[in-house]
């Protein structure tokens, strides 16, 4: 009696929840329509059904339970195999069906899924009411991605009470499966199913497929072995439906064990919106019951969320053997690599395409593969090998050519040159190696390192890593290098070097450079200084050493443990000392060079190490008045930004030039700031000091940070969504403005009313004076109006919004001084000299320089415009001196009165100066239209374009004064700002009677 009411509560259970949304079951051999009742009965003449389930579909859950609930009415010798449970929790389940362990202990110890109690539950429980068995039929997790790591052979090498929750044999078929397989895992990761994978894709999708095939082998085993146990039992396998669709998966697995048992497959599919559940005629032969369901509202789900890529195997160790000729620009290189995956269908690296390579792993019985070498671009050539039958789980690479490619020349927007490789002898060259022509990549590599240097024995070579044994004969020198922990790129450098190193707190720290570097200790110092600052604030440093290195191309690139400086920066100590120099490289050491960046999803590194170095590092040495300019200029920058160059945040990959250093560097860096001032200084550093730790030697995202940050604050029960608020500054275009709408006193009350034409979540500071002083208030920013509250002690004077630039925002006009910047990003007319003067041909070739680092002008001679008066709704570049260029006669009236500029002198804040051999950037007003800009770069007996190069590196200035020939400080700098009296958009004045 006990048995009949539970099965008929099931049903009418059942029958209750079904009412919600329709549904409609048929035999797919005669299209006849079925009832659950029917559907039971035709269900147990066969052997094994196979009950095919979409995982979340609670329609889909309770027709199971019904179609059970009515099996056992009609016969209680039913054993249910379930996908959930796994083969080494058998035990529980025997226990908990025989009363022998409680249902609490049961669930803790055979991990269910999360749906357990709403979707499974109660097909155990029907199990246990009849008596009958529950197959635990699964590979463990733990297993199959054993498999998916190490592929047959890290399963073969289970221990024996392992080995036994795994099936015996795995048969990996090329068919229908397979390509179902590969379009729904594309699909699933945001691909295209018809996008062509890399070999290293192509190899990590089939070693999934291969985890997916043995689930199915060790289902199929389990499900036989329950049959072939005990034949006078019915089996009811529940699965989600890709196992069994079609007859494939692990249905075709249990008939390659036992060919005479009878199978049926119920496969559920869902009905278009608004269509009929009609019999689907293409299934007849696909499945023997078909279940149409009314369609499922699904949410649409993020790439973000499914991975947005497909991963790919990738090099996980190289021991590489060099030996490097100077002398005729060549290197002969071997490497033993190890693949994080075997290779089990393709595998593939990159390599400088001047190089021959040869694979000399031995092909012997059992174990043969092929080689493929193709063009993969203009600069390297893709090795591919294809394994016949076995798994590659080491490759040996020779490899051997010239490699000579000098440096690349910079544009005005580009800060740094860069080679795939040059090995020379030659003054003002020497040898820098980086990945692809040091050793072969995948590109996706994160690896140990073994490497073993020879080179002439002037030569010193340094890298990422220890530095082992040296050794040395009359002629050459060997260095010997291992890295510290696994590394993304290992860039080999060499030169003639003098090295000098010094020690503190078991650290080295040590400066390479050409010659005797006056300014040596004064580098080792201040990287000693940047270990003092940085290791509190972020964790240990992550490596033993740190070196300066001088390069002879021009280069800032930080690597892991040591930085490449150019020789002519190396030279400039007030540059190389500034926050954005050797800080930003050394902070590096823990931000892209210990913790590392997956490019495709977006670089986070640059950011977060402007913000700790090039804006923090003046809070950590109390120079406010600099981070305030650092802010500032950030802003401004963002400002001068042309709409054609912005994009989010979160698409930042690398700079090519200066946009994408604003966005990157610049908005990416402020928005840090915005994070610091909701949750403080304590909580923002102990989130990067958990992030360095727990992603050392690791790859990092965006998301890692938002959780790290995320997590800090719900410690502490801080009510601010962290992670919602990063992702809204990351993925918009936009910063808001900011306004002030209303201020009055009542009483001892202050009411201020603060908008926002966005919707962003931000920190305001607010300065308040009244007649005894001054006071600041944040207010924090949810919406599009904000209003708030306070109490003021004394009379309010005023009201000042966010006075020192310490919120994202768009900034007023009167808040803007001129900029070069700004007017490069306005599509100016660039007026040169006229054709007459010496200095035109220059100046073509100035303009020529501009237009190919991107920066979208027109260029005239000042001839051109004697009759033309388009150029008055331009803005403007004029270029010259008053002697050259005729066009300077419109501008002696909007000179700032601090400013004179004459044939022989120049006067800036009544100090003289002379013109010829300096070069003034004056930005400011334009001569005829209130709504335009212009530039003024004055300068006589143009030599050469590259004069001005350094202009570029003063994009945020108003003016500035410098030598042609001596680099060094600017001689004089100043802001100019527009002459705008109304700042009521962040400004409330109060009036009082007196």
């Amino acid at each position: 009696m006990r048995i009949f009411i539970i099965l008929v509560s099931f049903i009418l259970l059942s029958t209750i929840a079904l009412a919600e949304r329709q549904y409609a079951i048929y035999d797919s051999k005669t299209g006849e329509k079925l009832t659950i009742s029917n559907l039971a009965e035709k269900s147990l003449e066969y052997d094994i059904i196979f009950f095919g389930e979409f995982h979340d579909d609670s329609l889909l859950h309770n027709i199971q339970k019904g179609l059970l609930a009515s099996m056992y009415s009609e016969d209680d010798e039913i054993a249910v195999s379930m996908e959930m449970f796994e083969r080494d929790v058998q035990k529980y389940i025997d226990d908990y069906l025989n009363n022998k362990r409680t249902e609490e202990d049961f669930l803790k110890n055979s991990r269910p899924w999360s749906d357990y109690n709403a979707f499974y539950k109660s097909l155990v429980e029907l199990a246990k009411s009849n008596e009958a068995p529950v197959i635990a039929a699964n590979i463990p997790r733990k297993y199959a991605a054993v498999y998916t790591r190490e592929g047959w052979a890290g399963i073969q090498k289970l221990p024996p009470d392992d080995r036994i929750f795994v099936a015996k044999n795995l048969n990996i078929r090329d068919d229908l499966y397979q390509k179902e397989f590969y379009k729904t895992m594309m699909g699933n990761m945001g691909m295209d199913s018809n996008a062509v994978m890399s070999p290293n894709q192509e190899n990590t999708l089939y070693l999934y497929y291969g985890a997916q095939s043995l689930k199915d082998e060790t289902m199929a085993e389990s499900i036989v072995g329950q049959w072939e146990k005990d034949d006078d039992y019915k089996i009811i396998h529940f699965n989600g439906d890709f196992h069994s669709n079609n007859y494939l998966g692990t249905v075709q697995k249990v008939r390659d064990r036992n060919k005479e048992v009878k199978i049926a497959v119920i496969t559920p599919i869902y009905a278009d919106s608004g269509k009929a559940l009609d019999f689907d005629n293409s299934y007849k032969n696909r499945c023997d019951f078909l279940i149409i369901l009314d369609e499922k509202p699904k949410p649409d789900i993020a790439l973000s969320m499914m991975g947005g890529h497909l991963a790919q195997n990738y090099i996980a160790s190289h021991k590489v053997d060099l030996k490097l000729d100077p002398q005729n620009k060549s290197l002969n290189g071997f490497d033993e690599i190890k693949f994080f995956n075997p290779i089990a269908k393709k595998g593939s690296f990159k390599i400088l395409k001047d190089l021959d390579v040869k694979i000399t792993n031995a092909v012997t019985d059992g174990f043969d593969y092929d080689v493929k070498i193709a063009s993969d671009d203009s600069m390297y050539k893709e090795v591919v090998i294809t394994s016949k039958g076995n798994e590659i789980t080491q490759l040996k690479v020779a490899y051997s050519g010239k490699v000579y490619y000098s440096p690349s020349v910079t544009l005005f927007n580009q800060k740094h040159s860069n080679t795939p490789g040059i090995i020379s002898n030659e003054q003002n060259e020497g040898i820098y190696l980086p990945s692809g022509s040091c050793y072969p990549i995948t590109g996706k590599d994160i690896a140990n390192f073994e490497l073993n240097v020879s080179v002439p024995k002037e030569f010193t070579m340094i890298t990422s890593g220890t530095q082992g044994f040296e050794t040395s004969t009359e002629t050459i020198r060997n260095f010997t290098f291992k890295s510290e922990l696994p590394v993304d790129d290992m860039i080999l450098v060499g030169g003639r070097y003098i090295r000098k190193d010094t020690n503190y707190d078991g650290k080295t720290f040590s400066l390479y450079t050409f010659n005797n570097s006056p300014a040596g200790d004064v580098y080792l110092n201040a990287s000693i200084e940047y270990y003092k600052l940085y290791t509190p604030l972020l964790g240990p440093y992550p490596f033993s050493n740190f070196s300066i290195v001088e390069n002879f191309f021009a280069t800032g690139f930080g690597m892991p443990g040591y930085t490449l400086l150019s020789n002519k920066l190396m030279a400039l100590p007030w540059i190389v000392l500034a926050p954005g120099s050797l800080a930003h490289e050394f902070v590096h050491n823990w931000w892209g060079n210990s913790v590392y960046v997956d490019y495709e999803l977006g670089n986070w590194c640059e950011a977060l190490t402007t913000y700790c170095a090039n804006y923090y590092y003046n809070v950590l040495t109390k120079k406010n008045d600099k981070a305030l300019d650092w802010r500032k200029k950030a802003l401004l920058s963002l400002e001068s930004l042309p709409d054609k160059s912005n994009y989010p945040v979160m698409k930042f990959k690398y700079q090519s030039n200066n946009d994408d250093a604003t966005i990157g560097y610049q908005k990416g860096g402020f928005i840090f700031y915005e994070i610091y001032k909701l949750i403080g200084e304590e909580r923002f550093f102990s989130a990067l000091k958990n992030f360095a730790k727990k992603y050392k030697g690791k790859k990092a995202l965006w998301f890692s940070l938002m959780s790290a940050f995320d997590e800090v604050a719900m410690k502490d029960s801080l009510k601010i969504p962290v992670r919602k608020i990063m992702s809204q500054w990351l993925n918009s275009t936009n910063i808001p403005t900011l306004k002030i709408e209303n201020a009055k006193c009542e009483n001892d009350s202050l009411f201020i009313e603060i908008s926002q034409d966005m919707n962003f979540y931000t920190s305001v500071p607010v300065k308040i004076n009244t007649f005894e002083g001054e006071q600041w208030q944040n207010f924090t920013l949810t919406g599009k109006t904000n209003k708030f509250a306070i109490k003021s002690d004394s009379k309010v004077k005023s009201v000042l919004v966010d006075p020192d630039y310490q919120v994202l925002r768009h900034l007023n006009k009167w808040e803007i001084p001129y900029s070069f910047g700004r007017i490069l990003a306005e599509k100016p007319l660039l007026i040169l000299p006229s054709k007459k003067s010496p200095d035109y041909e220059v100046s073509v070739k100035f303009a020529e320089m501009v237009k190919e680092s991107e920066y979208d002008i027109d260029f005239k001679s000042a001839d051109d415009l004697l009759k033309d008066t388009s150029w008055y709704e331009r803005h403007l570049i004029v270029f010259g001196d008053n002697r050259s260029n005729p066009f300077f006669k419109n501008l002696k009236t909007i000179y700032p009165s601090t400013i004179t500029l004459k044939d022989t002198n120049i006067t800036i804040n009544n100090q003289k100066y002379s013109s010829t051999g300096n070069i003034l950037l004056l930005n400011t007003a334009h001569p005829k239209s209130q709504g335009k800009l212009m530039s003024i770069i004055y300068c006589q007996k143009m030599e050469s374009p590259e004069q001005f190069r350094r202009l570029f590196h003063y994009l945020s200035y108003s003016m500035v004064f410098l030598s042609k020939t001596k680099t060094g400080r600017p001689i004089a700098d100043m802001e100019i700002f527009p002459n705008i009296e109304d700042k009521q958009e962040l400004q409330y004045y109060f009036m009082y009677d007196k």
